[in-house]
């Protein structure tokens, strides 16, 4: 079982208030998969209730791939998704529920498809993650985004090699470099890091670089977003862009991860992911018009003039 709301972040005032009190995914590989859930005592919505479940690939809920599962239910307290959603070593399957009444849509938070929580482990899971998330804020960690890397949907027609299928302009301005159209998801806001001092070397290779600049970065994060190798994180305030290289598991409770060290490289200030745009980031700097936009779906590219993301974008 996998369990949502470890916390609850107070600091993007873009996010509604939870109705969710929590969400149980008891997963199984070959199909059958029950998610269950529980409204907080605080919602006073009258019935109906329509309920909606939702599969994804990440834990962003501005992602473009949310799709839903089955059709809606009323006055419901679980869904079964009959197929099997998982294909090789990595688990990258999301949940999510939708319910509507009389006065609104409300959406849970996206829940993984991995570990196996009771109701206690889960609230110590939760107490875990928010004090972590506490010592972030008061000054050990740096605030960012995440940037989840695209392993699905439209191949990129321009960069990938017609017949091995290999991604031939790593610069490329339609995929950055990842080999499907738009390259990544929506920018993933409140992901923190408590970054270490640099660790650099400049030396020469004789025998395939030549002179080399390698740069490892440590840091230590939290990993309910379940973010991978090749994923980027952005720092809010100075706008470097690190590649993900490698995850080490430092807690997890039956094996659910929870906090994790995460060692990053430092993305060359000549990348194309630095054309990358951060709605957020460029809201803050007045560069966004009031009203809200709706971007278009993937398949569309940048010289027809939209953005690299999907739909529905936030209202600032």
């Amino acid at each position: 079982m996998a369990n949502s709301h470890f916390h609850r972040c107070r600091l993007c005032p873009n996010q509604c208030e939870p109705v969710f009190d929590r969400v149980v995914v008891s997963y199984l590989i070959r199909g059958g998969t029950r998610i269950m859930w529980e409204l907080l005592d605080t919602f006073t919505d009258p019935n109906p209730l329509v309920f909606q479940l939702q599969v994804g690939q990440s834990a962003n809920q501005d992602a473009d791939d949310w799709a839903n599962v089955g059709g809606p239910i009323e006055n419901a307290f679980y869904a079964i998704d009959p197929e099997k959603r998982v294909f090789g070593k990595t688990n990258w399957t999301y949940y999510r529920v939708l319910v509507t009444s009389s006065k609104g849509t409300y959406v849970s938070q996206p829940v993984a498809a991995i570990g196996t929580l009771d109701r206690r482990d889960w609230r110590n899971a939760r107490e875990i993650i928010r004090k972590e998330k506490l010592r972030f804020r008061i000054g050990a960690g740096q605030d960012g985004y995440l940037l989840k890397r695209r392993v699905t949907g439209v191949r990129c027609t321009h960069c990938l090699d017609y017949q091995t299928q290999e991604v031939t302009d790593a610069n490329c301005e339609y995929c950055y470099g990842t080999g499907f159209l738009c390259g990544y998801f929506y920018p993933m806001a409140c992901t923190w890091a408590d970054l270490s001092p640099k660790s650099r070397r400049i030396h020469i290779d004789g025998e395939t670089r030549a002179t080399v600049n390698d740069i490892v970065v440590q840091a230590r994060m939290l990993l309910t977003d379940l973010m991978g190798e090749d994923d980027i994180w952005v720092n809010k305030r100075t706008d470097d862009r690190y590649y993900i290289h490698k995850i080490d598991h430092v807690s997890e409770i039956r094996g659910c991860p929870l906090i994790g060290n995460v060692e990053m490289r430092p993305i060359a200030y000549s990348s194309v992911v630095y054309d990358i745009k951060i709605p957020d980031q460029l809201a803050h700097l007045g560069q966004l018009p009031d009203a809200g936009i709706d971007f278009p779906d993937p398949a569309h590219t940048p010289d027809e003039g939209y953005s690299s993301y999907g739909p529905n974008f936030p209202e600032p």
